[in-house]
């Protein structure tokens, strides 16, 4: 290394930019990426506050006609459609972003038995992205329409297939508990707690939707809102936590290679 080092000082310029200062910095890939993943999560508690705030009868109606305290998602969503169809494409391109990286990540990390898998999970997750624009787009239609029941059902399936996949893919085949490093550890955890909450908020609130179906009883469509704000947050949330797995992965710029990504 030190006779290349020498070489290098040695190598006279091939051109005025080797004359000029060397100009070259890099960027940090995870903490950009969990603030632009931030966005929905954040839009969905500001849709929830404006629809109390401001549209409280209409986001709490139901067929049924009895009282609910609690909006579902989906209702405020479309109280607050303009924000709602902002947020999903600004957050497009680093649900993309996501999914590319981890490929990445996963090609390089997961045995080989199991990667087949791993792009699979990849795949629900750019899929999800998708869906989630059209959510976004067509916030306005009917809760009883065929297209938001279509939207509703294939955004949940593929979200929490990616959720169980994923945390199936870090826990079990990815971390080397010998050499496990504290934001690993961190990690782990974190997802843990926010995947356990997902899956136990799911059954709650499917369990109070055929509830309110069946019997049309007070409050239990609002319980069933409830759960699905909170496993949406947990959701989104879980999508942040990429902070972690790409926290050394740098966007880099040198004057001679130009724009690259460091190895992930």
């Amino acid at each position: 290394m030190n006779h290349f080092h020498e070489d290098k000082l040695k190598m006279l310029p091939s051109s005025m930019k080797d004359l000029g200062p060397q100009r070259h910095f890099r960027l940090p890939v995870g903490p950009f990426l969990a603030l632009g993943l931030l966005q929905v999560p954040l839009c969905m508690a500001y849709n929830l506050v404006m629809a109390i705030a401001t549209d409280f009868a209409a986001t709490t109606y139901t067929s049924c006609h009895v009282f609910n305290f609690f909006p579902t998602t989906s209702a405020a969503a479309k109280s607050q459609h303009s924000i709602w169809a902002f947020a999903c494409w600004m957050e497009f391109p680093f649900w993309i972003a996501n999914a590319w990286l981890q490929f990445r990540f996963y090609r390089r990390t997961l045995p080989k038995a199991v990667r087949s898998f791993g792009y699979l999970i990849v795949m629900l997750l750019a899929v999800s992205s998708f869906i989630m624009l059209l959510w976004g787009t067509f916030a306005q239609v009917d809760g009883d329409s065929l297209l938001h029941i279509a939207i509703a059902l294939s955004l949940f399936m593929s979200c929490a297939i990616y959720m169980a996949g994923s945390f199936v893919c870090c826990k079990y085949y990815m971390l080397d508990k010998d050499r496990q490093q504290l934001h690993e550890e961190l990690s782990i955890r974190l997802k843990s707690k926010l995947v356990f909450l997902y899956f136990v908020t799911v059954v709650i609130m499917w369990l109070f939707y055929f509830i309110h179906q069946k019997f049309c009883l007070p409050f239990a469509y609002s319980i069933f809102g409830f759960g699905e704000f909170v496993s949406s947050e947990c959701f989104c949330l879980y999508l942040c936590l990429a902070y972690f797995d790409f926290y050394h992965v740098y966007i880099c710029y040198d004057q001679r290679m130009g724009f690259y990504l460091s190895e992930i």
